[in-house]
């Protein structure tokens, strides 16, 4: 039988490591964690060994005065290899400082063959990619932040 302090264990243990979805089964006992996105609550607590996890501060002052804020991030749908700026044969990669458009193709993970393709949710300037071009990545990492362009403000 599982216990409730090992269900509040295993909450924790995937909050910690960024666990979206766990099931556990002993015996007859059945149980099914799943976390929303939206539920992450530091971006930057994940570490991925093939790749360097710069630190994301909340926001950072520029020359001109005004203020970017990273508060737009780009999650992985499905489990992966990303592909930044899509999979046409045409795509161009995506660099931090570009800026890209809402509902613009910005990147596509592939599964099993099967591209998805990834869109700008808003209008803004990409801030920090956080993955390596045909890098596997999992369903809830984050891939990137962008800068929506109302997150500029004067200072």
């Amino acid at each position: 039988m599982v216990e409730i302090e090992e269900i509040e264990r295993l909450i924790a243990l995937m909050k910690a490591s960024g666990v979206m979805e766990l099931s556990v089964e002993r015996g007859d006992f059945k149980v099914f964690l799943r976390r929303k996105p939206d539920e992450i609550e530091e971006i930057a607590g994940e570490e991925y060994p093939d790749q360097e996890q710069p630190s994301l501060p909340a926001t950072e002052p520029l020359e001109n005065g005004k203020t970017k804020t990273f508060s737009t991030p780009v999650i992985s749908p499905l489990v992966g290899i990303f592909h930044n700026g899509g999979i046409s044969d045409r795509r161009s990669l995506l660099k931090e400082g570009d800026r890209v458009k809402e509902g613009q193709v910005i990147a596509a993970i592939e599964a099993m063959k099967v591209p998805n393709e990834l869109r700008s949710p808003v209008n803004g300037i990409v801030g920090r990619i956080l993955v390596k071009d045909g890098t596997g990545v999992e369903y809830g990492q984050t891939l990137l932040l962008i800068e929506p362009e109302e997150a500029m403000v004067g200072g």
